[in-house]
């Protein structure tokens, strides 16, 4: 399965991990991570087939696109704990390459609210504040996929990622 620059950084973000952590996973710079994801350049195939198995062995779950949905990422197994879906609208707006500014213009929904959603620290989440975040990632062919019994919840792509190329394009 080829893995995009946007599911790494959507994995990275639903587990809450920075690039130094994620880069010690599979003995690599940060920088490394950082660029590439940024995609100034591609990662070869054996990195991109470390990181996959380090992220899967965290408890991730990377999805392929398919003819309905473009590519994404979820927890492998229902029931963590995201109280507000403060992981899940980290790891969209990641996915999405979005800063708090930017959720913030295309919602209306103040970027300290965002930041406190993110982090874990709200005391509680409106409707109308939930449909003002979920709609600005529906803009942006963002799915927040729900859990269900056999897997947690995620997002994906509604079509194809068409800012991100595949991580396993070179040979090493």
């Amino acid at each position: 399965m080829d893995i995009l620059a946007s599911q790494f950084r959507a994995a990275r973000a639903l587990l809450g991990k920075d690039q130094e952590a994620v880069a010690a996973w599979v003995e690599l710079d940060r920088r490394e991570i950082s660029r590439w994801e940024a995609a100034k350049y591609k990662l070869y195939s054996s990195h991109a087939e470390a990181l996959q198995k380090a992220f899967e062995k965290n408890g991730i779950e990377f999805l392929s696109a398919t003819g309905v949905h473009g590519a994404g990422v979820r927890w492998r197994k229902p029931g963590q704990k995201d109280r507000f879906r403060g992981a899940q609208f980290r790891a969209a707006r990641a996915m999405a390459n979005q800063s708090m500014r930017d959720l913030q213009k295309m919602s209306g929904v103040n970027r300290n609210f965002v930041n406190r959603l993110e982090t874990g620290l709200v005391g509680g989440l409106n409707l109308e504040t939930l449909k003002k975040l979920e709609q600005a990632f529906a803009r942006l062919n963002i799915e927040l996929t729900t859990e269900s019994e056999s897997w947690g919840a995620g997002v994906r792509w509604t079509v194809q990622d068409p800012f991100s190329k595949p991580a396993a394009t070179e040979h090493s």
